[in-house]
């Protein structure tokens, strides 16, 4: 399984203007319940802040990768934010964010919410890899082409 495979263009916003880690990981919630994939906004938005209580998702290089099990979805699902302007995420690298792709399963599938994972993880994991994806992403000058291009850097990484 891609990140594409549950992740479409209208789950994806390009350059927008949020300002703290907060109001962007909201945001990404609200794309989701905006595409009707979200049974409780209150227990997914739950669900993603505690998991970022335990160790933050900023994975470092300016992305992040929030993600929970939460019952408030039927089926693994996706949104992709970037930022106008990098912020402040408390990444574990300590610089800001630009790049955030929240992840959200239902806790009865966690094979498919680790795949995922770690299939991105692969394709952040190298500088090459990363520098295509950040270059793929930030430049894009749509949501249609921002997933084309995560499509065909999806496609590039081998499955084990």
């Amino acid at each position: 399984m891609n990140l594409t495979d549950v992740l479409s263009p209208d789950k994806i916003r390009l350059r927008v203007h949020v300002s703290s880690k907060a109001e962007l990981l909201d945001m990404l919630i609200d794309i989701l319940v905006e595409s009707k994939e979200l049974t409780d906004r209150r227990a997914a938005r739950q669900a993603v802040f505690e998991r970022e209580e335990k160790l933050s998702t900023g994975v470092g290089h300016g992305i992040a990768l929030p993600h929970a099990k939460t019952d408030a979805v039927r089926a693994t699902t996706a949104a992709l934010v970037t930022c106008a302007y990098a912020i402040d995420y408390d990444a574990l690298d300590n610089k800001p964010v630009d790049i955030a792709i929240l992840l959200l399963g239902p806790p009865a599938d966690v094979r498919t919410h680790l795949q995922l994972l770690g299939r991105i993880s692969r394709l952040i994991n190298t500088e090459s890899g990363r520098e295509a994806f950040r270059t793929a992403l930030l430049s894009a000058p749509n949501s249609i082409e921002a997933y084309r291009a995560l499509h065909r850097l999806a496609d590039s990484i081998p499955n084990t």
